[in-house]
Parts: C-alpha cells; sequence; structure tokens
C-alpha cells in the first residue's frame, strides 16, 4: 500500500541531514560536496514518494474514483499543509528580528525570492549571502511540483516512466549544454533543470520499487555498499567538476538504496535505520533543515547577556541540540496538528461525496 511507511526512509532522511548540518557547520570544500549530496538524496526520494503518490492518484482518476482537478487539488493542498507552515513561520519571525534590528533578510529581490520559491533562480544570478541560501532546494522542490504533478494526473498513467526519463534526458542535456556555455558552479548547484534528474531517478525507482531486484542486492551487505559508493564521491572527486559529473552516478545509487531499503524491510540494516532516536530526526528533519542555518548558539547566548566563549566544537553541538529542540517544537506543535487536520478534512470530503452518490 502506498499510504504505509516505509521503514528506512526517515533514518535515511535523518542521515541526509546530519550531512547537511555538518557542511553548514564545519565549513571546508570536502563537507560543502557531503551537503551537495546529501540535498541530491533529499531529491531523489522526494521523486521517489512524490511519483507514487502521483500514480496512486493516477489509478484513481482511471478508476472513476476522483477526477483530475480533484487529486491536483489535492496534491497541492497536501503539499502546501505540509511545506508551508513551517515554512513562513521561520520568515515572519526572520522578519520581526529583521524589523527590531537583529538580522539582515538582505534586499527586496531576495525577500522576493525567499517568499515566492525562486531563490533559486535569484541565487544563480546574485550568489550565495545570506543564512536563507538552502531555500534553494525549496524553490527546486516547489518548481517540480508545478510541472510535475499536472503531467502526471492529466495524461495517461502508461507514461508516468516515460515522464520520470523525460526529466532524465532534460537534466542530462541541460548539463551538457551549460559546461559548453561554460555556465559557472553555481548553476550546477541550484539550477532546476540541472537538478531534475534526480527526481527522474526517485520516481523510476518508486514505479517499479516492487519489482523484485536480484537475490544479491537484497542483503546488509548489499546495502551497506551501495549506501557507501553513494556517500564516496564526495570524498573521492575533489575537482571542482564534482557536481556535474556526479550527480547522476548518485541519483542512480541513491534510486537503488531505496529500492533495496523497500524490498529488505526486515533486515538488519533497516532496523537499524529505524531505531527510534535516527527515526526522530528524519521525522523533524523538514524543520530541522529550515532551521538550523539560521540557529547561531553564541547569537543567541549574547542575545540573553551570556557571552560565554566556546569552542567551535561546543558551539557546534549546541547549534545541533537547539535545531532538534527548534524543529521538534514545530513538529508537535506546528507540523503533525496540521497534517492531522487536512487528513480530517479530506476524510469529511471524501464521505461528503459518498454521501452524495448514494443520495
Amino acid at each position: 500500500m502506498l499510504s504505509q511507511r516505509i521503514r528506512g526512509f526517515d533514518g535515511l532522511r535523518a542521515i541526509a541531514f546530519l550531512l547537511v548540518f555538518v557542511s553548514h557547520k564545519v565549513i571546508m570544500p570536502v563537507t560543502d560536496r557531503i551537503g551537495s549530496l546529501a540535498v541530491w538524496i533529499f531529491f531523489v526520494l522526494s521523486g521517489f514518494l512524490i511519483t507514487r503518490i502521483l500514480a496512486g492518484q493516477r489509478s484513481k482518476i482511471e478508476m472513476g474514483r476522483t477526477s483530475r482537478k480533484e487529486a491536483l487539488l489535492g496534491f497541492y493542498l497536501t503539499r502546501a499543509f505540509r511545506i508551508f507552515p513551517p515554512y513562513y513561520a521561520l520568515l515572519a519571525v526572520l522578519a520581526i528580528l529583521a524589523a527590531s534590528g537583529h538580522y539582515d533578510l538582505g534586499d527586496a529581490g531576495r525577500q522576493w525570492a525567499n517568499l515566492l520559491f525562486y531563490s533559486n533562480i535569484y541565487i544563480e544570478r546574485h550568489g550565495w549571502r545570506d543564512d536563507l541560501g538552502h531555500f534553494w532546494s525549496l524553490a527546486v522542490e516547489q518548481q517540480y511540483y508545478l510541472v510535475f504533478a499536472p503531467l502526471v494526473l492529466f495524461l495517461p498513467r502508461a507514461v508516468v516512466s516515460r515522464l520520470c526519463v523525460a526529466l532524465l534526458i532534460v537534466s542530462i542535456a541541460a548539463t551538457v549544454l551549460f559546461i559548453a556555455d561554460r555556465r559557472p558552479p553555481i548553476t550546477f548547484d541550484v539550477n532546476s533543470l540541472v537538478n531534475i534528474g534526480l527526481f527522474g531517478f526517485g520516481g523510476l525507482a518508486g514505479l517499479f520499487a516492487d519489482r523484485p531486484l536480484p537475490r544479491w542486492l537484497l542483503n546488509d551487505w548489499a546495502i551497506v555498499i551501495v549506501f557507501a559508493l553513494v556517500l564516496s564521491p564526495p570524498i573521492l572527486l575533489s575537482n571542482p567538476e564534482f557536481a556535474e559529473l556526479s550527480r547522476p552516478a548518485v541519483g542512480f545509487l541513491a534510486a537503488c538504496l531505496l529500492v533495496q531499503i523497500t524490498q529488505c524491510q526486515d533486515g538488519l540494516a533497516v532496523r537499524a535505520l529505524d531505531l527510534a532516536p535516527i527515526r526522530w530526526v528524519g521525522v523533524i528533519s523538514y524543520g530541522a533543515y529550515l532551521f538550523h542555518p539560521v540557529i547561531h548558539s553564541n547569537a543567541f547566548l549574547e542575545f540573553f547577556g551570556l557571552p560565554i566563549p566556546l569552542l567551535h566544537r561546543w558551539i557546534v553541538v549546541l547549534d545541533f541540540l537547539l535545531t532538534i529542540l527548534f524543529a521538534s517544537a514545530s513538529w508537535l506543535l506546528l507540523e503533525q496538528p496540521l497534517i492531522r487536520l487536512r487528513q480530517r478534512l479530506t476524510t469529511r470530503q471524501l464521505d461528503g461525496v459518498r454521501a452524495f452518490q448514494k443520495g
């Protein structure tokens, strides 16, 4: 069932978040590459889950259980309930801090880019300048939703896999074109056309996740090896062309890893990924990803009149603890209640439709 939780995915989210956190708090060339790879994992995972959800909705359309417009509206509402509240809550808090002189939101163009989810386009043109640069990945994801969801829901279900392949072709073509055009490295970081192939890899994995892999790939050692291969490019490739050269390989390997996890739900590796502390970090990973770059524990201490000098390692540890604290509060007090509200509204809507049909 598409609605069932896939064990291990929250743990994978947790690891990806931890890699991003380290890349932003321990700034080095290798950690920067590791952070990019972690975002790619997020994109592949998103493509996996979103494609399965949309394919399921497409089946309901073909069975006459919903319409295309209802399915598309429902998808966008679900995404909005999940993504917008903590995102705009953070922007609201930062706006209050900026108004009191405690934070710099940047110029008007950057603020509009953050508000309307095109910060990746703005950053490609103007560069990285503040703590909110990580919003580029959320912008890429929203742009993917806007394009991919209508195509899946309004075209025949049989072409969904071809759409995912088309995303790969667009990504490769854009990468080749940008290399020929000698675009700067930032283009290969944040451009949607370059990154959209990662969603395609995830989508193909999601569509074919129920088809058994060869037995030699379905064991704990195989999962560990593939995971190690996914994580290896940032360490092995130190050249400036890291993003251009390794993205397709990482996308393919990450997609393979997701299928392995899906088909090895009782394996030791998956059970390790599903341990409660790791799983919790994965559950709150969206909020943690949003908040962590703007959390500076030394600034917190100074704000509350406690300018305690700390070694960098302890600042990183305190930043992490504060990130988990704020992300947990966001999940428990904002995100989870709104998800449940959306589920109740959906249930009432379905009940109303059924009652109308019986009447």
